[in-house]
């Protein structure tokens, strides 16, 4: 009887640490996948905004608005992570952004290619766009990219109108955040306009490299195309 009862417990212990060892090495592949996916891209993004076809639709005005911290400027030459801000003639969509821009219907924000390493943690861009008033654009705000399984991009983006001051206006908006890679004092400087809408589209949306993917709203529209990079390769 003690002889069953140990090799019962003997064969449960050994199908047990068969058991663990296989999650073990499902653990080890799926941490070893996640793994492989941090490298160099190129990344490409579009931001444009639309016509407005209902003047009169009413906006939420309690928006709250600010910069992530460990925020990169794509414009500053001492940005870690193998950051490369790419010459416009290195841009794949560049036939897209002509249309937006000569559509008459849509207004090209920005149009921006860069390189850099995408890990699992988020790395925080600085995006700016659109014509200036003042110390601030029409476009303000950031992104964030990370990459597991799948590519991920999170959306910080505020898309600002402004008037002259003096315009009389109903709806109180909230402060600008100040420029974080511009000198207070100037950025600030927006004495000669008013706000009269603030639209802010924060959306996360996974997605798979070598594809162009687009986040909608009814007043921007986002274009992003994500490519691996090699440093001896041709990207398409």
């Amino acid at each position: 009887m003690l002889t069953k009862k140990y090799s019962t417990l003997v064969l449960l212990k050994i199908g047990l640490m068969l058991l663990l060892g296989n999650l073990n090495a499902h653990a080890q592949t799926a941490t070893e996948g996640l793994q492989t996916h941090e490298r160099m891209y190129q990344v490409e993004l579009i931001v444009f905004a639309r016509a407005e076809t209902n003047p009169q639709e009413h906006w939420p005005t309690d928006v709250k608005l600010s910069y992530p911290e460990n925020l990169v400027s794509l414009k500053n030459e001492s940005n870690p992570d193998g950051f490369s801000l790419l010459p416009s003639a290195e841009r794949s969509l560049n036939s897209q952004a002509a249309t937006l821009a000569r559509s008459g219907t849509y207004t090209l924000l920005y149009h921006q290619a860069w390189r850099q390493m995408i890990y699992a943690r988020k790395t925080n861009i600085f995006i700016s766009g659109g014509k200036t008033f003042g110390g601030h654009q029409e476009l303000e705000g950031s992104i964030a990219l990370s990459v597991g399984q799948f590519l991920k991009i999170q959306t910080n983006l505020w898309l600002s109108q402004f008037v002259p001051a003096g315009t009389n206006l109903t709806d109180t908006w909230p402060e600008l955040p100040s420029l974080p890679f511009t000198d207070t004092a100037q950025s600030d400087k927006n004495q000669d306009y008013l706000i009269k809408r603030i639209v802010k589209v924060s959306q996360d949306r996974s997605m798979r490299s070598n594809e162009v993917h687009y986040i909608d709203h009814p007043l921007l529209g986002i274009i992003v195309k994500i490519i691996p990079y090699e440093p001896d390769s041709k990207t398409n």
